[in-house]
C-alpha cells in the first residue's frame, strides 16, 4: 500500500483539529498539489489503456496512488498488426520518447521535503504490460548512457509484467530480428529497484528452456489462459518459493514474483485431463529449470521481499475497489486478439487456432518418427514423457479443437 498526499489530507480532515494542524505543517514544506503518479503502458493492439483496467491491475494495488496515467504509443508489430503498420521496433522507439516525457511530468508533481527527498516514501511508478514491457526496459537501458539527466532511484520504480525479454531462454547472445526490428537481449544493470512479474506457463514470458513437447503445448495454451489474466492478479498471494530478490553491482533490487497458474492450461482446456494433473504438472515442471531442488532451496532459503518493494505491488485491502475482472479483462484480451491472425510472441491468436497448432505440431511430429522408426518400433516422443500421457494429451487437445 502506497500512502498519499491525497490520502493524508483526507485522514486529517478526519482526525480533526489536531491532526489537521500537522497537515498544514506538513503542507509548508510540500510543494502545491503533490501527485503521487503510476504510469501504465500497455501491450500490442492496446494504445492506451482505460482507468477502469489500469485501476484493477496487480489485485487493485494502482487503486493507492493519486492518479493512473496511460502512455499512449502505436503499440504496433509489422506484419502481424497489419501490413501496412510500424514495426515492433519502430513502436518501442516511439513509446520510448512518450514514457520518458511523462516520467518527467510525473517526478515534478511530487510533494519534497526541504533537502528535496520525496515524501512519505511518495514515488513514480512506471508499470509495463507484456510488450508494453520492452518499452520499459529500452527506456532503462537508454537512461544508462544519459545519467545525468536520470531520475533519482528514490523519485521512481519500474514493474514489467508478462516481459517476453526476460525469461530463462533469453541468454545472453543479442542478435537482431528483422521481422520485429527489435534486438531481444538481457535487461540492463540499473539503480533503480525493479519488480518483474510473470504468470506461471505463460507461453509468450514463461516458455520452457528444456525440451519438453507437453510443457510447449501447455505454454501455447498459456499464451492465451494465462497471459493477460495474472495481469489482475493479487500478488500478495505470491508463495515464498516463487520470488527471487537480488541486488545487482549498482544497488538497483530485482524482485521476481511468479503468479502460479492452477489448473494447467492444458486442464483449463479441456478438464477431461483433470484426473492427469499431478503427472502432466510433474512433467511440464521438469521442463523449467527454476523447479531444479537447488533453485528451490535457494529461493526459499534467499531474502524476503524488501516492505518498500512489496508495497509497490500490494493492494490496500480496505480500500481497494472491486469490478468484475472478466469484464475489466474483456477490453484487453480483445485488443490483444484482435491484433494478428497469427501466432506470434507478442499477440495471442484465438484458443482454437492455438489448439490447432498444437494438435498440428504433434500429427507432424508423430508422422516424422513413424517415417524414421521401424515398424516394429513404438514412436517416442520424449524419454522423459509416458507414451500414455502424450496419447491423452493429444487426445484433449483434438478433442477440444474440435468443438472450438
Amino acid at each position: 500500500m502506497r500512502i498519499t498526499e491525497q490520502r493524508v489530507r483526507t485522514t486529517g480532515i478526519a482526525c480533526g483539529a489536531a491532526a489537521a494542524s500537522a497537515l498544514l505543517a506538513m503542507a509548508g514544506a510540500t510543494q502545491s498539489g503533490a501527485i503521487s503518479t503510476a504510469i501504465v503502458i500497455g501491450g500490442i493492439g492496446t494504445p492506451t489503456l482505460h482507468d477502469v483496467v489500469m485501476s484493477q491491475l496487480l489485485g487493485g494495488a494502482l487503486q493507492d496512488y493519486d492518479q493512473r496515467v496511460s502512455v499512449n504509443w502505436p503499440a504496433e508489430a509489422r506484419p502481424y498488426t497489419g501490413a501496412d503498420d510500424m514495426t515492433l521496433g519502430q513502436s518501442i522507439e516511439i513509446g520510448r520518447a512518450t514514457l520518458d516525457a511523462q516520467i518527467d511530468d510525473a517526478i515534478a508533481q511530487l510533494g519534497r521535503d526541504a533537502d528535496g527527498n520525496p515524501l512519505d516514501g511518495e514515488m513514480v511508478t512506471v508499470v509495463g504490460l507484456s510488450a508494453g514491457s520492452l518499452v520499459v526496459t529500452e527506456t532503462l537501458r537508454a537512461w544508462q548512457t544519459d545519467a545525468e539527466d536520470d531520475p533519482a532511484a528514490d523519485d521512481i520504480n519500474f514493474v514489467v509484467v508478462a516481459d517476453s525479454s526476460r525469461q530463462e531462454i533469453i541468454d545472453d547472445t543479442e542478435e537482431y530480428n528483422e521481422e520485429y526490428d527489435y534486438t531481444y537481449r538481457q535487461p540492463p544493470e540499473t539503480v533503480y529497484d525493479t519488480v518483474e512479474i510473470t504468470g506461471e506457463y505463460d507461453g509468450m514470458a514463461d516458455f520452457p528452456d528444456r525440451l519438453s513437447f507437453t510443457a510447449i503445448q501447455n505454454a501455447l495454451l498459456g499464451s492465451t489462459l494465462v497471459h493477460v489474466p495474472m495481469m489482475f492478479s493479487d500478488i500478495s498471494q505470491v508463495p515464498k518459493e516463487n520470488t527471487t530478490v537480488t541486488e545487482n553491482s549498482l544497488g538497483g533490487n530485482t524482485v521476481r514474483y511468479l503468479v502460479p497458474t492452477e489448473p494447467l492450461p492444458l486442464v483449463q482446456a479441456n478438464p477431461s485431463l483433470a484426473p492427469r494433473e499431478a503427472e502432466l504438472r510433474a512433467t511440464i515442471d521438469r521442463a523449467y529449470s527454476r523447479n531444479d531442488p537447488a533453485n528451490v532451496a535457494a529461493r526459499l532459503a534467499g531474502p524476503d521481499v524488501p516492505d518498500s518493494i512489496r508495497d509497490i505491488v500490494t493492494p490496500d485491502g480496505d480500500e481497494v475497489e472491486d469490478a468484475d475482472l472478466a469484464t475489466t479483462a474483456a477490453p484487453q484480451e480483445d485488443a490483444e486478439a484482435d491484433a494478428t491472425t497469427k501466432a506470434d510472441h507478442e499477440a495471442p491468436s484465438s484458443l482454437s487456432e492455438r489448439l490447432s497448432d498444437a494438435a498440428h505440431v504433434e500429427e507432424g511430429k508423430k508422422a516424422e518418427e513413424a517415417e524414421e522408426q521401424p515398424a516394429t518400433s513404438t514412436p517416442v516422443l520424449e524419454s522423459t514423457e509416458s507414451d500414455a500421457s502424450e496419447a491423452e494429451v493429444s487426445s484433449g487437445l483434438k478433442s477440444t479443437d474440435s468443438t472450438s
